[in-house]
């Protein structure tokens, strides 16, 4: 599949028509710009050239020090980004192990949503479940886990926008039932998901990394590197409810061989940042503008300083680069277009 993108189909299509004419649930308009980041912190809005942008933030049902807080949310909010907030329960467990703990887990999150209401309408329940590092967490179980979080949130929060968990891609932990080879357990466990779901979800969050090997280009890697992107999208494209629905990457970046000590193996290629947000605007000019966010990971996290946006100034140049010299919108409407509009 290297340097291709799935053929536009009907779906695509009313996609296009339904984020058109229906605005962002919650709180206001969401960014009507795909540039985000991962991992928030004072001044990133130094970045976005004036701009809108998505942030995702983590807190935990769990006790965590360093969760987001109710000050830090406003902060964000007044640098002009759009917050998306995953809830999890711990770090290495991102759901409970056992499904008899799922309700109390479901009211947990619910709490949260509420505690950060004003500032958000978009929660991802979970993160990276297939894998071995965050619990490997079976399809149906994971399943039961989210509806039980989607319909707790929406009994306070009718409106809130509950976010299917990215999947880890190129981890063999747990598989699905799906059309791919056997040795692709993360597409067959998205698959399975996907379809099983089927219209009973709000949207869904992706991951997708490059620079495989040190390569410096994401626009022509194939699935083991950032062409896992368009895998991701194939699969929702295939469900004709799927298809309707928004989608998050709120996790991309050149690590996709890793690295220790919270750096990765790889350096940084120069104008990488610019080549991922290219290939999202493509995708997106193709398919109804589908991809909603595009967030590098990370801006400030303490646990992976190799990565961190706010300390590398040739990242930190590209991203700047790109907001000031492109328009990539997430939505059909040219950005003066939609100044009018406003």
């Amino acid at each position: 599949m290297k340097g291709k993108m799935p053929v536009p189909s009907l779906c695509w299509i009313l996609a296009s028509v339904v984020f058109l004419f229906i605005p962002a649930l919650g709180l206001g308009e969401d960014s009507r710009y795909i540039y985000g980041i991962h991992s928030w912190s004072d001044g990133a809005s130094g970045l976005m050239n004036g701009k809108g942008g998505f942030t995702v933030e983590v807190v935990n049902t769990d006790y965590f020090y360093w969760d987001l807080t109710l000050d830090q949310a406003q902060r964000l909010e007044n640098e002009g980004f759009t917050l998306i907030l995953r809830i999890n329960k711990y770090f290495g467990q991102t759901i409970p192990s056992s499904t008899i703990q799922y309700d109390a887990f479901a009211q947990a999150v619910s709490d949260k949503a509420w505690t950060f209401r004003n500032y958000t309408s978009m929660f991802i329940i979970g993160n990276e479940m297939n894998a071995d590092f965050e619990g490997g967490i079976p399809v149906n179980d994971y399943r039961e886990a989210y509806t039980k979080c989607r319909n707790k949130i929406k009994e306070r929060l009718p409106h809130a926008q509950v976010l299917v968990s990215a999947v880890a891609p190129w981890n063999p932990t747990r598989s699905g039932t799906g059309p791919y080879p056997s040795n692709r357990q993360w597409l067959n466990y998205f698959y399975e998901l996907v379809n099983d779901l089927d219209d009973d979800c709000d949207g869904y969050a992706i991951h997708a990394y490059g620079g495989r090997g040190g390569d410096s280009d994401p626009r022509n890697d194939n699935e083991m590197g950032f062409g896992v992107f368009y895998r991701w999208l194939e699969i929702i494209e295939q469900n004709p409810h799927a298809a309707l629905k928004p989608v998050y990457l709120t996790e991309m970046n050149h690590a996709a061989d890793g690295g220790t000590g919270g750096f990765p193996t790889y350096t940084y290629p120069s104008g990488y940042i610019r080549k991922l947000f290219e290939a999202v605007n493509i995708y997106n000019e193709g398919h109804g503008y589908r991809v909603k966010s595009a967030c590098w990971f990370s801006h400030a996290n303490g646990g992976f300083p190799g990565y961190n946006i706010s300390t590398h100034s040739l990242m930190a140049d590209d991203f700047r680069y790109s907001t000031q010299n492109t328009e990539y919108l997430n939505r059909f409407l040219s950005a003066d277009f939609w100044e009018k509009y406003e």
